[in-house]
């Protein structure tokens, strides 16, 4: 008799985080304005009505969605500067191994995001969304910098995020396999010397 209402809970939960996986995917590939409860569901393959069941709009649910994705993703490169940083490598390899951290994000969330951000400026109700991302990456960004020996981690933490990004957003018009890896790193090292003395970074 107890088992059912737990069970019936956890039911609710998996059709609710199917929504918002169905969410990102369905922003990456249609963009917000075509991200609506129908197509959710559909992706989802849930009924229609379980988008109103769960969420009161469709700001909402395209918020928790994205914010869903961010945490995900921001714990997971979190969990992997840790074990980076117990793994005593020279600033320059833990350089690299947060490049191929950067590479690997799944393009649907980047796509997802960079759409975020492009709309803010047609659709203000998504600044909230679009500040929440930024600010989670750039703590993460911070960390790196801190990680790396940078005396003022908060300084550069905004500069190293919009220099992943930039190499992202580009990425999805001109993907150049390894040399993509090669140029991020390159460009990173210079970019931390700003904030770290030159020799932590050096190859």
């Amino acid at each position: 008799m107890s088992t059912r209402p737990s069970t019936h809970r956890a039911a609710g939960e998996a059709r609710r985080t199917a929504l918002l996986e169905a969410a990102v995917e369905v922003i990456a590939t249609r963009g917000v304005r075509g991200a609506t409860h129908r197509a959710i569901a559909e992706k989802a393959k849930v009924p229609l009505s379980t988008t109103s069941y769960f969420f009161g709009s469709i700001d909402e649910l395209i918020a928790e969605a994205m914010r869903m994705s961010a945490t995900r993703l921001i714990a997971s490169l979190d969990q992997a500067r840790l074990e980076i940083a117990a793994e005593g490598l020279s600033p320059a390899e833990m350089i690299d191994r947060y490049v191929d951290l950067l590479i690997d994000v799944p393009a649907t969330f980047r796509a997802a995001e960079f759409e975020i951000y492009v709309q803010c400026g047609h659709m203000p109700e998504l600044q909230a969304i679009a500040h929440d991302l930024i600010a989670g990456f750039e703590q993460a960004a911070h960390d790196l910098l801190r990680d790396v020996g940078a005396p003022k981690p908060d300084v550069g933490a905004r500069s190293v995020v919009a220099l992943a990004d930039g190499f992202a957003l580009q990425r999805f018009a001109w993907p150049r396999g390894d040399d993509d890896r090669h140029h991020l790193a390159a460009g990173l090292r210079a970019l931390l010397t700003v904030f770290v003395p030159a020799a932590a970074t050096a190859e």
